[in-house]
């Protein structure tokens, strides 16, 4: 079945700054507010968010960097644009859809020339541990044009732990990517591969992101285009999940 989305957002701030001192220490903030619209359902809504990140860096005697960052988001309403989600297409106030009011994701990394190892603390519930609740580990680098990352994510739920390994090209204004992503439940094996490109010009994206399932053997797809201009920005979202 296809499903056609439109959004359109303002953004309504976004700011930053940095003071250097024996660590560097960062504050931005986004904020923005538009309109969703379902084309399949014919139901639309007004949607928020707002969010706050608060990050510190500083380099080591042996020439690493290492740093850590706090993201506070705000409750919100939104639309869900996962094409991988059931949700896909439907309005919900952000905190149903593991976007929790409060201190919501932590972040501790270190870097070096051997590449970047990242662990991230995702906050799925209203400031208490729940069942959304995730921490992750990912390794990434870079040579040339191509990235490699790799990222295990223990789930809050015994069983529930997942594993992904994704390898991205880009090349100007286009990128390409694919990754492998298994997990624990019914056994560890290759269970569905994510694939897709997407480029960027003059103001316009254009992207499709598409995910294979091998234990079903269903595809489902994603395209996206967007413009934005100054503060102004809307998107149109095509899923087929057939």
């Amino acid at each position: 079945m296809k499903k056609i989305l439109l959004a359109s957002t303002i953004l309504v701030g976004t700011a930053g700054f940095a003071a250097a001192d024996n660590a560097n220490f960062t504050f931005s903030g986004e904020a923005a507010t538009g309109f969703a619209y379902n084309l399949t359902t014919g139901a639309g809504t007004p949607t928020i968010s707002a969010e706050f990140t608060a990050g510190m860096m500083t380099m080591t005697d042996g020439g690493l960097e290492a740093g850590a960052s706090i993201t506070i988001s705000a409750g919100g309403f939104e639309m869900n644009t996962d094409h991988t989600s059931g949700g896909f297409g439907t309005f919900a106030p952000s905190i149903t859809s593991n976007q929790a009011t409060g201190i919501s994701d932590a972040e501790v990394y270190i870097s070096g020339d051997w590449g970047k190892l990242t662990v991230a603390y995702d906050h799925g519930g209203l400031w208490t541990v729940t069942t959304g609740d995730e921490m992750s580990y990912t390794y990434e680098n870079t040579w040339g044009d191509f990235t490699l990352e790799a990222s295990y994510t223990m789930g809050w739920n015994p069983g529930d732990d997942s594993a992904s390994i994704q390898g991205t090209y880009s090349f100007g204004d286009y990128e390409v990517y694919a990754a492998l992503n298994m997990d624990e439940v019914g056994g560890w094996g290759l269970d569905n591969v994510d694939f897709g490109g997407s480029a960027e010009m003059s103001g316009f994206s254009l992207a499709v992101d598409a995910n294979y399932d091998l234990v079903t053997t269903l595809l489902t797809w994603k395209a996206t285009a967007g413009y934005t201009t100054g503060p102004y920005s809307v998107e149109v979202f095509v899923e087929d999940d057939d």
